[in-house]
């Protein structure tokens, strides 16, 4: 369902799972700013999701990491270390949180 919400944006933003729970969404030729507002819509979606499971309902939480590429990257893993620590210092932070850089 979210990656239909970032198709209707842009059918080049891309949302893929690497691993667990977490996901990463590219967002090709965007800055930060410009991402940012996508990013928002896309967190108050998923945190407004409700599922409902035998009698109960439950909440979906959230921890959002976001960065840009560097000219000082020598490689994507740089890029990827920087959006990593982005959502673990939102998730230490109390979760339902977005980390911009």
């Amino acid at each position: 369902m979210q990656s239909t919400v970032l198709k209707e944006k842009d059918e080049q933003i891309v949302l893929y799972r690497t691993g667990g729970e977490e996901f990463n969404v590219i967002f090709p030729g965007y800055t930060v700013a410009q991402a940012q507002p996508l990013v928002q819509e896309f967190f108050d979606r998923v945190k407004a999701l409700r599922i409902p499971y035998n009698d109960v309902e439950l909440n979906v939480t959230i921890s959002v990491g976001v960065s840009s590429l560097h000219r000082t990257d020598h490689n994507p893993l740089d890029f990827y270390k920087r959006v990593d620590s982005h959502l673990y210092r939102s998730k230490k932070m109390g979760r339902q949180q977005i980390t911009l850089e």
